[in-house]
């Protein structure tokens, strides 16, 4: 799995003019199954998405069609980790 961390370089303003079409970006993917969340950072400050992939190069170029990225919004960093234990079966149950 990866984690990328988005940290906002320009003003809510600016992301919000390209919110619907990130959110479009992330529906593409969820169909796909390839993300797994997303959502925002506290005080608003970027977002995190957890994507099902062990390939940090791969997850690089799938976030180069996000709007964030082509229109300079966001910085991105990607972390990868092996899950090794994980909730099974609660996850629907949970309250987000």
């Amino acid at each position: 799995m990866i984690i990328v961390t988005l940290t906002y370089k320009k003003s809510w303003v600016e992301v919000d003019k390209i919110l619907d079409e990130h959110l479009k970006f992330l529906d593409v993917y969820y169909a796909q199954k390839t993300f797994l969340a997303s959502g925002r950072r506290a005080h608003r400050e970027g977002g995190i998405i957890l994507v099902l992939s062990s390939s940090i190069e791969d997850v690089k170029r799938i976030m180069e069609n996000d709007p964030f990225y082509i229109h300079d919004v966001a910085d991105y960093s990607f972390t990868g980790f092996e899950v090794s234990k994980h909730l099974t079966g609660e996850l629907d149950a949970l309250e987000w």
